[in-house]
């Protein structure tokens, strides 16, 4: 079901039809965790929907909600196989995520980020 998981994410965040440009890369995400488990699902929605609120950053919120994901499936489960297995998947994802959004962590470094609702910068 990783594998699964993780070849699903990367269709969308590469698709063909798009000539690989493009994607829903978070979003498949997020449909792939609920699917994985509704809980892991809901600890990454929390996570970005926090950060989106402070932060205004999107990219900002799903970096952070990515990273946490692989956190909460370990405290979800602990060390059982089928969660080792599950962890992986979810951290290759994460991974994916933080490679695709590279252009954005380096516009978030240079304060050039576009924010929720307009802007640029730290006010």
């Amino acid at each position: 079901m990783a594998a699964a998981a993780v070849a699903v994410t990367l269709g969308h965040m590469y698709p063909v039809f798009l000539r690989f440009r493009g994607g829903k890369g978070v979003s498949t995400t997020t449909g792939v965790l609920f699917a994985l488990d509704p809980w892991l699902a809901a600890g990454a929605v929390a996570t970005w929907l926090i950060i989106a609120f402070f932060f205004r950053y999107s990219s900002l919120a799903a970096l952070v909600a990515a990273a946490f994901a692989p956190l909460f499936a370990f405290l979800l489960y602990g060390m059982s196989r089928f969660a080792l297995e599950e962890a992986v998947g979810v951290t290759a994802i994460a991974l994916l995520i933080a490679w695709r959004h590279r252009t954005n962590i380096r516009n978030l470094l240079a304060g050039t980020e576009g924010r929720i609702g307009g802007g640029t910068g730290f006010p």
